[in-house]
């Protein structure tokens, strides 16, 4: 019986051996890149400010710390009622200080009007410090405006109606100019632009209109021995007297007089009278009657520098 050999298999058959498939080997090898391409996206990707961020660390640019808030100051306490008003006929505090103006283009061109009966006035402007004056919102018949100085975040300066820093017999060079802080919310501010220059050596008193128009006009000044005062005061008030009839008050007064006619007080005003291109007051400044009558209508605050 002849032996049966085993059958050799035939190059050529399908069966004859496996074969790799080319196709898989390239589609498994793009899908280990996509998953090494998108591991890599997460491991650097952009942080919130677009710069890329180390795997596993922070961002590198830290939140900004709040800020801490300033504190208020806390205001000084007082009692309005108790502060002193100022007086024709007495002295101011001698906290109060005193300005030097020589022209009037630097001022601010406005009044303040006070909002209610007292307004309280500091030194300085400083709420945490007290007042030291208040001022009243209406005199001899006038409602008050106070010329103002400067202004200042929440404030205003202004000048002090009447009153005086010294006698003149005690110290001449503070009789006049002091000034106070207010409060920016406790008064109503107003355009101002009529003002009054008294020229001492023309013997002149021009006057400035709101148009801005001016006119001068003779005038008669203190004598020699009883000098008008020099500096920027302002009108406080138009009323009679008894000696000079309908006067326009200036919020400043004689440095040379510490009372005259039986009073406590020199007050230096506008009036009609006679020697006009004279020296021969006692500090007063005379305008003939028919010129006199153009400055009855000015108004507490409106600013007047004396100058020579």
């Amino acid at each position: 019986m002849a032996e049966t050999l085993g059958a050799h298999p035939d190059p050529s058959s399908e069966q004859a051996r496996p074969r790799t498939s080319r196709t898989g080997t390239w589609v498994a090898a793009g899908v280990l890149l996509v998953v090494l391409a998108a591991l890599a996206w997460l491991a650097l990707r952009p942080d919130g400010e677009g710069v890329a961020s180390a795997p596993g660390t922070a961002s590198a640019t830290p939140a900004a710390p709040s800020p801490t808030p300033t504190p208020s100051p806390t205001p000084a306490a007082f009692a309005l009622a108790s502060l002193p008003a100022p007086r024709i006929d007495t002295l101011l505090p001698g906290e109060l200080p005193q300005v030097e103006v020589t022209a009037l283009d630097g001022l601010p061109g406005s009044v303040a009007q006070p909002k209610a009966g007292r307004t309280p006035a500091w030194a300085r402007p400083d709420v945490t410090e007290q007042p030291v004056l208040a001022l009243e919102n209406a005199y001899y018949d006038a409602e008050a405006r106070w010329l103002v100085l400067d202004r200042r975040p929440g404030w205003v300066r202004v000048l002090v109606p009447y009153g005086r820093g010294a006698l003149p017999s005690q110290d001449p060079d503070r009789v006049n100019g002091t000034a106070g802080w207010l409060r920016a919310d406790d008064v109503v501010l107003r355009a101002e632009r009529r003002s009054v220059v008294i020229d001492l050596s023309d013997r002149t008193v021009t006057l400035t209109r709101a148009d801005g128009t001016q006119e001068d006009f003779p005038a008669a000044v203190g004598a020699p021995e009883t000098p008008t005062p020099l500096g920027l005061t302002q009108v406080f008030t138009v009323t009679e007297a008894v000696n000079t009839g309908l006067t326009v008050f200036l919020s400043m007064q004689s440095e040379s007089l510490d009372g005259f006619y039986g009073t406590d007080y020199a007050a230096t005003a506008l009036h009609a009278g006679v020697g006009q291109g004279q020296a021969l007051s006692n500090g007063c400044v005379r305008l003939a009657p028919a010129d006199f009558e153009r400055f009855t209508d000015l108004d507490p605050g409106v600013p007047v520098l004396v100058r020579t």
